[in-house]
């Protein structure tokens, strides 16, 4: 059941859709959008949509944690965790594809959504907001092709430091070993291998379910380190 919001919520909102310097919104633009949106409380674990479904909604996470993955080559394929602040399923919709992603909690949740009928009605009476909106969906696509190069560049360990510096939250990174391991495509214990060495040079200190960075500008150091030696045979794909 997905239950209305207050417009308590607009000033939150209106952070979560991008930089306001670069797109200014007037005091109606969000408060409207904060009308609109409904909120829903997801238990971890529950599935907010699968691959191939007809988008209905957008969604912005407001507590919790969200994994978008698929099946690919026989195989679960995790592609990215959303936290607070994150919009997701506005991209299918502006393109009118069915949704590429499984969408699940990964623990227990709250949601807010918009439906998309009503969404794309507000951005053309709000051009302001629909300016917004194109900017947090440039700012997210930027992130997006980051991440693909940080994938591409460098060994498994490069990998692994730079995707805990872009996951940590006030120098914390939220996710289990296991789910490092899937977002970078290699095997938990290879993953292990790579966070214990970066212990042993005090850049982090690992926890359950967590990672506590203790040095940020020496993990990015190790990233830099890391992508000018060359890859070993099986290194990339963490064997």
């Amino acid at each position: 059941m997905v239950v209305l919001i207050p417009a308590r919520h607009s000033a939150w909102i209106a952070r979560c859709l991008g930089q306001g310097e670069l797109s200014p919104l007037g005091p109606d633009d969000v408060s409207e959008l904060a009308e609109l949106l409904g909120e829903r409380r997801y238990a971890a674990g529950e599935v907010l949509f699968r691959v191939g479904e007809l988008p209905a909604r957008v969604h912005i996470v407001r507590f919790g944690a969200v994994e978008l993955s698929r099946q690919l080559g026989g195989r679960r394929v995790l592609l990215q965790v959303l936290r607070a602040g994150d919009v997701f399923g506005d991209v299918p919709l502006l393109v009118r594809m069915t949704e590429p992603f499984d969408a699940r909690t990964l623990e227990d949740s709250v949601v807010l959504s918009v439906d998309s009928v009503a969404l794309f009605e507000l951005l053309e009476r709000r051009p302001r907001l629909a300016r917004r909106w194109l900017v947090s969906l440039a700012l997210r696509m930027a992130a997006t092709q980051a991440r693909l190069v940080d994938l591409l560049a460098g060994g498994l360990e490069a990998q692994v430091a730079s995707l805990l510096t872009r996951e940590a939250e006030q120098g914390v990174v939220r996710l289990s070993q296991s789910v490092l391991a899937e977002l970078v495509g290699a095997r938990r214990t290879s993953v292990n291998r790579v966070l214990k060495g970066l212990e042993t040079q005090g850049l982090l200190r690992l926890g359950y379910g967590q990672v506590e960075i203790l040095d940020a500008a020496g993990l990015l150091l190790a990233v830099d380190r890391a992508r000018s030696t060359p890859i070993q045979a099986g290194e990339a794909s963490g064997a």
